[in-house]
């Protein structure tokens, strides 16, 4: 019980001071947003490459943690 009336109190002080400054909407010259901007272009306008990269390492080391795993198993068995 006191652990729950610790964490209600803290949520509450959170919440209720100075919540303006911790949301950033104290900000005179509109909402914040770190995206205003134009960004630089970096060549990465075209993620597919990014994903299908992904998708083989992700699934070469499924693979190889698979093989060894099986190998130890097969091991401790002998």
């Amino acid at each position: 019980m006191k652990k729950f009336i610790a964490i209600a109190l803290t949520v509450s002080t959170t919440f209720l001071v100075n919540v303006s400054t911790v949301l950033a909407d104290g900000n005179p010259y509109g909402p914040y947003n770190p995206y205003d901007h134009e960004p630089i272009p970096t060549g990465f306008e075209d993620t597919n490459i990014f994903y299908i990269t992904a998708l083989i390492t992700f699934t070469t080391g499924m693979v190889l943690l698979s093989t060894v795993k099986r190998l130890k198993a097969e091991q401790s068995l002998a």
